[in-house]
């Protein structure tokens, strides 16, 4: 009769205590690393017989062999390379954890905001949140793309009206408005008493590949007036440059009020019109959803929207 035992005695549970565990893994990764039971003890400032011993215990509390043992040194086995590898992967993501968390500590808040409004609006301004927080890092991304804030870790975006704001919070940065703006020199050159003079004149275009904003054909329209067949236009992918471009005297360019007002301020551009074009599509600060801001977040947002009123 066949007996009803089996015929291997059951492995006894070598079931090691969460942080002995944690510790055998760390000697572990370091020896695995080193190659050697002697190095790692010299990396972790512990006896060489430690490390055999925490390694012996952690082939037992798993049930296979990690290491073949080789007159000078170790070799991982197949199981020990592949632990390996996700101990390695599991100790970069706590070392980034750490670090995040410690950039929370240092009160970092991250902006993301286009080229242009970092270069003309942020940067003259920047040094008022630093005088009223001098605490607050800020990090400012450029992009002329919409982040995924979450992925990115962004707590503050401006972004312009033009997208489902369902999954952020948003408040009112500014209205988008839009006129001409040249060069005194250019003007002084090339004098506009007209919209069709100007719809004639060199004509500076941004041209947004991701979020199209209006041209100058658009706007003009918005006053009963076209473009001649074969406009003189000149264009651009970075707003920067449409406005150096305006500044040197090349021609007219579209200005976006919050973004050139200082320029006229300082008499750098001014404007040869008094037309202006307000879009249905205002700038917004934005937030990601269901989190509530920290308090170093919300000082920036408040500085922004207070700053954006003197505009």
């Amino acid at each position: 009769m066949p007996s009803t035992h089996s015929t291997h005695a059951p492995r006894p549970s070598h079931s090691a205590k969460p942080n002995q565990s944690l510790n055998n893994l760390l000697v572990f990764e370091s020896a695995a690393r080193r190659g050697s039971f002697t190095r790692a003890a010299e990396d972790l400032h512990i006896s060489q017989p430690a490390v055999s011993h925490a390694m012996r215990l952690l082939e037992a509390d798993l049930g296979v062999a990690l290491f073949e043992r080789q007159h000078k040194g170790v070799r991982v086995t197949e199981a020990g390379q592949y632990l390996l590898e996700q101990v390695g992967m599991g100790l970069s993501l706590i070392d980034q954890a750490l670090r995040e968390v410690r950039s929370m500590q240092a009160h970092q808040v991250t902006l993301a905001v286009s080229t242009a409004t970092a270069t003309w609006w942020l940067l003259p301004r920047i040094a008022r949140f630093k005088q009223l927080h001098p605490d607050i890092e800020l990090r400012v991304i450029t992009t002329d793309t919409d982040l995924d804030m979450a992925r990115e870790r962004i707590d503050l975006s401006i972004t312009l009206g033009a997208d489902d704001f369902a999954n952020y919070q948003k408040w009112h940065f500014v209205d988008e408005e839009i006129f001409p703006v040249c060069s005194p020199k250019f003007l002084e050159s090339n004098p506009l008493p007209d919209l069709q003079s100007l719809a004639n004149s060199p004509l500076l275009l941004l041209e947004e590949r991701y979020a199209p904003r209006m041209d100058w054909k658009e706007w003009l329209a918005r006053f009963n007036t076209r473009l001649p067949r074969k406009p003189q236009l000149f264009r651009f992918n970075d707003y920067s440059i449409v406005l150096q471009a305006a500044i040197e005297g090349q021609g007219v360019a579209q200005g976006w009020r919050h973004i050139v007002q200082p320029l006229i301020v300082q008499g750098l551009l001014v404007r040869p019109l008094h037309h202006s074009v307000t879009t249905d599509q205002p700038l917004f600060i934005t937030a990601p959803q269901g989190k509530a801001l920290r308090a170093d977040v919300m000082y920036l947002k408040d500085w922004l929207v207070a700053e954006a009123a003197t505009t």
